[in-house]
């Protein structure tokens, strides 16, 4: 079989495998029908959400498989919406003129099959061996965990893309310096879209500078935090997730790992009611996020072993397969076997991959449990170090055999 033949047999192989895993799962209504009302009532001069809370209202009553292929439509009535990052409307605008057949969440949903068959494809063509391919086709292309999230049409999806552009330069140290600047902008746009992968990014120019130009890898870090410094702020904090994430595991404050948890607790203090369809409103945003973070403070001063032990669990997690809530079993499992691949990162001088891992769930594995959704980004980075270990091991064994 020709290159050709054989990408073509993998790439149908995945989408079938996708189609496999597609269940119409998704974010909640109202954590994803703002994005989808703000797509088509877009302001391109202020670079602003606005949206029409009633129809998203009537988007929440429907099921999930008629939500995938609901259209919204432009509106009048709207209200400015500044609650989470803004780069997935433009992805939505793109996707929809793409599919413009196909409703609004189908045609995310589509273009996330198209950017992971892309990708997937573009990996394998990077590693050198056919074992090595092998392993990536069958421990990422296909691997059910991440099919989930690629049919899971929400941002989570796109924190892939600086771990394929960090994989890229990890395997061709010398071949981006030309490129290296629409790195920078494309790292700018992930970044509007889902803000956690800032540690990554950030890892890969004080790599770039060290290991390749000091000079191009420091100009372009400042092209990026140009980019972001002018791109829309965000007016989210991390004291909602702070807070539940105490619920990951057993705690006397009987908090768990749910949205609700945090509602609850400040309905409890301030007797006043919030929930995911009115905590977009600025006031009480403001007021909620004030009360979550004394409380986290208050818990961190009784209690600073148990968020450390938390804290360790949850990087441990996250070179493993992550935090799988409701199942203890799996989750020390996980921390078990990502301390083992912790150690055999060091034992094999993965030292870079061992970073890129940390670094990818350094934004939120210090408070919040590596929950698939928030990991997907490094688990590329686990597959290439999964194969970069065996690969150490099967040299190892060969050299040992010509003695």
């Amino acid at each position: 079989m020709s290159k050709y033949q054989i990408n073509l047999f993998l790439s149908i192989v995945i989408l079938i495998a996708l189609i496999m895993m597609d269940f119409h799962q998704s974010m909640t209504p109202f954590w994803i029908g703002p994005y989808l009302s703000a797509s088509i009532n877009f302001d391109w001069l202020e670079f602003t959400l606005y949206v029409n809370w009633d129809e998203i209202k009537e988007f929440s009553k429907l099921s999930n498989s008629d939500m995938f292929t609901y259209n919204f439509t432009k509106m009048n009535d709207l209200t400015l919406y500044d609650y989470l990052a803004k780069g997935l409307v433009v992805i939505l605008i793109i996707a929809k003129k793409i599919f413009f057949w196909q409703g609004d969440l189908e045609s995310l949903q589509s273009l996330q099959y198209i950017v992971h068959l892309i990708l997937s494809i573009f990996l394998i063509s990077l590693l050198k061996k056919n074992y090595q391919k092998v392993l990536f086709f069958l421990f990422y292309a296909i691997n059910p965990i991440i099919l989930y999230f690629v049919n899971y049409p929400y941002y989570y999806f796109w924190q892939v893309i600086p771990s394929v552009l960090f994989s890229y330069w990890y395997f061709n140290q010398d071949k981006i310096k030309n490129i290296l600047y629409l790195y920078s902008f494309i790292f700018a746009f992930i970044y509007i879209t889902r803000p956690t992968v800032l540690f990554l990014i950030l890892l890969f120019y004080i790599l770039y500078m060290f290991r390749t130009s000091f000079k191009i890898g420091f100009l372009n870090l400042i092209l990026f935090l140009t980019l972001i410094n002018i791109a829309p702020n965000l007016s989210i904090g991390p004291w909602h997730t702070m807070y539940v994430g105490i619920g990951a595991y057993d705690n006397k404050y009987n908090i768990n790992l749910d949205d609700g948890d945090g509602y609850k607790y400040y309905e409890s203090q301030t007797a006043k009611i919030v929930n995911s369809s009115n905590i977009m409103n600025s006031d009480i945003k403001k007021n909620y996020y004030k009360v979550l973070k004394n409380r986290y403070i208050d818990i961190l001063n009784e209690n600073p072993t148990m968020l450390f032990k938390n804290a360790i669990l949850n990087i441990f997690e996250s070179y493993s397969i992550g935090y799988k809530v409701g199942s203890k079993n799996i989750i020390y499992f996980s921390a078990i076997t990502g301390l083992f691949m912790i150690v055999l990162l060091l034992y094999t001088k993965q030292y870079i991959l061992f970073f890129a891992i940390g670094f990818s769930g350094g934004s939120f594995s210090l408070y919040f449990p590596p929950i698939g959704a928030y990991m997907y980004g490094s688990y590329i980075l686990i597959v290439l170090s999964v194969i970069g270990i065996i690969d150490f091991f099967i040299l190892k064994r060969g050299k040992k055999n010509e003695k």
